[in-house]
């Protein structure tokens, strides 16, 4: 979480312009009511996983004073890329989307969907959990049941006796966390699993600007009031019941809920994985194909042998008019292809060539790539 944009954020909300509202049960209780404000050209929203990249990203091009990425979700920055929020969303409010998923629907004129690394959907435990693999069809189950969330075929995999074996409580019920439904990450997962419906018991991670992480089922956050969330630890040391912090991404704290308790289970990309204390994970083998850089960059090559739930991450582009940072911005990847990769790789994501910045082959499925990246 960008603490300088909730601090905008803020003081936009006093002046009282209009909110960036947007439809869904989870869209809004990500958005609150009047929580956020959207000035065309300084700030702009995308994916969640590559939040610390892009702010990463946007400092290295000295831009911080002039450009602030929100994250929030995919799906939230192509509907802003887009205008098909509400408003001031219902008209196009930023050219430029970071997302963990292709840009859906046919292809606008002027719309281009570049890709520019690779990551994967890592199903994440803690790192004590003695089990450190299970099928892509048993996780569909704990988080799916059948795909559709019926209560009696998520019941078959609840426990992680049922999930897989080698667990160290096979007994004891699964703790499950997801992104919310305008997670890119969640739309990926849905499709590579086969789920419609979650589970009713998966705990949804919401991302709220003004406050933090929290569960969708705690109150979001006011103006100078932090949220309910039981999840975060506001003030002194975190703990293993309230892990997060309220500057971290939701992304973060599903990394940090998934190692901190030997029962949980969680899905989230590569700015989830937590190597060190406190709170490590682990990711998963699914289908007896570990998430390695090389069987993840077998999406490229192999894909009939690649890790299940590899896949593209993008830096799309609407047909709008392009704001002046949101022009430094691109400019600046352009003129430094090495430099980006080299931010996005420091975040956990795998460079499509090791020898070709941002080269990810092929272009993405409903718009043409950016001739100007390489």
């Amino acid at each position: 979480m960008n603490t300088t944009g909730k601090l905008v954020l803020s003081a936009l909300s006093v002046l009282g312009l209009a909110a960036c509202a947007v439809s869904g049960t989870d869209e809004a209780e990500v958005l609150g009511e009047s929580q956020e404000a959207l000035i065309n050209g300084t700030e702009f929203y995308g994916s969640d996983t590559l939040f610390n990249a892009i702010t990463a990203a946007i400092n290295q091009a000295g831009l911080s004073a002039s450009l602030d990425y929100l994250g929030t979700g995919s799906g939230k920055g192509e509907q802003c890329l887009e205008g098909t929020g509400a408003a001031p969303c219902n008209t196009k409010a930023q050219t430029i989307a970071p997302m963990s998923r292709d840009l859906q629907g046919s292809c606008d004129s002027g719309q281009k969907s570049n890709r520019i690394a690779l990551d994967a959907i890592y199903i994440l435990a803690d790192d004590t959990q003695a089990a450190t693999s299970a099928t892509s069809a048993n996780i569909k189950g704990a988080f799916c049941g059948d795909g559709s969330g019926s209560p009696a075929t998520c019941a078959n995999f609840d426990t992680w006796g049922e999930l897989t074996t080698g667990s160290s409580n096979p007994s004891n019920a699964i703790k499950l966390y997801r992104r919310d439904d305008i997670s890119g990450t969640t739309d990926t997962f849905k499709s590579l699993t086969g789920c419609t419906t979650f589970c009713a018991g998966v705990k949804i991670i919401v991302e709220d600007l003004i406050a933090g992480p929290r569960l969708s089922t705690d109150s979001a956050g006011t103006l100078g009031t932090p949220n309910t969330s039981s999840i975060v630890t506001y003030s002194g040391a975190p703990t293993a019941a309230a892990p997060c912090l309220q500057t971290d991404s939701a992304t973060d704290c599903i990394g940090k809920l998934a190692g901190a308790n030997v029962d949980a289970l969680a899905y989230a990309g590569g700015d989830g994985l937590r190597p060190s204390n406190p709170f490590a994970n682990q990711a998963f083998t699914i289908d007896s194909k570990a998430p390695t850089t090389a069987n993840i960059r077998k999406i490229i090559t192999d894909p009939s042998n690649k890790y299940p739930l590899a896949r593209f991450l993008y830096l799309n582009e609407g047909n709008g008019s392009r704001a002046t940072a949101e022009t430094n911005f691109l400019n600046w990847i352009i003129a430094n292809p090495q430099t980006f990769e080299n931010t996005l790789t420091a975040s956990g994501f795998i460079a499509c060539d090791p020898g070709n910045p941002l080269d990810c082959g092929a272009t993405g499925t409903t718009c043409p790539r950016n001739s100007s990246l390489p």
